[in-house]
């Protein structure tokens, strides 16, 4: 299990529906777009590796950061990301490694 890992995040329900980490280098976008089709959120992230944002080249509207992406690591169910007990404040960095893991042995 790897060290918590803090977040940024905008909007809320149950889980951040957006947040921002920083991880081995990197930072990355977990983005849970709500499900037109399904007029709810989404059961999955999509995980974006972002280029280095200060805070003030966030945009006002975070639904639109991930067009800054430098590109898509893929998705990961929601229930696979393990925060913190208040759900706010860090996640477990280790999914990134899952993910990248998935991404090479598909290759």
């Amino acid at each position: 299990m790897s060290e918590m890992t803090p977040i940024k995040y905008m909007g809320f329900h149950d889980v951040p529906r957006i947040f921002i980490m920083h991880y081995a280098g990197e930072t990355f976008l977990f983005d849970n777009p709500f499900d037109e089709v399904l007029e709810d959120d989404s059961d999955w992230y999509k995980v974006y590796v972002l280029p280095s944002l200060n805070d003030e080249d966030l945009p006002n509207d975070w639904t639109t950061l991930h067009t800054l992406a430098i590109r898509c690591l893929g998705e990961v169910p929601v229930a696979s990301v393990r925060f913190d007990p208040t759900r706010r404040k860090c996640v477990d960095g280790s999914i990134i490694d899952k993910l990248t893991a998935e991404r090479i042995a598909v290759r």
